[in-house]
């Protein structure tokens, strides 16, 4: 059966929310520190000895001298650091895209103030299908109720970690779901392991199985209640594979 609670953010949580919150989206900004930081080892390195060059310079040859070093050194400099930056801009956009959408959930999130803690104690076995990102994860909720989890091939997805470990099969499962961005986390399981009449997880080989299934259960979220039995739910999903 599953049980669901309103429940203050853990501090490790809240944590880690205030931290993505404090994401300045100023594409520009991020640009520049990511450029002139530590992320690029080409602009590190530029940073660092420019000083040190320019120094030795001025030691061996004078003011004249170091003007003309210095010219050429920062127009060679500053070519390479527009290379290195215009490589690397598809990739800054893409992460600070990313960044920014969870700074905007960490601070919707921060506002609520509650999580959703679930207990779920199992009566049997889960199913697992597995594709190329991940694993689909079905589980009796009870009340002719499905519980599903999409979980990707990630380490920092602490269900992953637990489903490669085959500690997903224990009696209880426990998770906080945050109100607003809908993510879980604190995932944890405990209790004696569940007896698997499937010991392979099925494979969802095409991209057409996949869509097929997902429209099939209403294209549910991750952590979805699907209001349909267990037997059922696998049942169709094994039918379009």
């Amino acid at each position: 059966m599953l049980n669901t609670d309103r429940v203050a953010i853990p501090a490790p949580v809240e944590v880690r929310l205030k931290r993505s919150a404090q994401f300045v989206d100023n594409i520009m900004d991020f640009a520049r520190e990511d450029l002139i930081g530590f992320k690029r080892p080409l602009a590190a390195a530029f940073a660092f000895t420019a000083p040190l060059v320019m120094s030795i310079v001025y030691h061996a040859g004078g003011l004249q001298h170091l003007v003309q070093v210095a010219a050429s050194y920062f127009i060679v400099g500053l070519g390479g650091l527009y290379l290195v930056g215009r490589q690397a801009w598809p990739g800054l956009v893409s992460e600070f895209e990313a960044r920014t959408i969870e700074k905007r959930r960490a601070v919707a999130d921060l506002k609520c103030g509650f999580g959703e803690l679930s207990f779920l104690s199992l009566a049997r076995a889960p199913r697992y299908f597995e594709h190329e990102n991940g694993v689909l994860v079905f589980a009796d909720a009870g009340d002719f109720k499905t519980l599903f989890f999409s979980i990707e091939n990630d380490e920092r997805d602490e269900r992953w970690s637990l489903y490669v470990n085959g500690e997903l099969d224990r009696r209880v499962w426990r998770w906080l779901r945050l109100p607003v961005s809908r993510d879980i986390v604190k995932f944890s399981t405990e209790a004696s392991k569940l007896a698997t009449a499937h010991n392979d997880p099925l494979r969802i080989r095409s991209i057409d199985a996949w869509e097929a299934i997902n429209t099939s259960l209403g294209e549910p979220l991750d952590g979805a209640i699907i209001h349909r039995p267990f037997d059922e739910v696998v049942e169709s999903v094994e039918r379009m594979l």
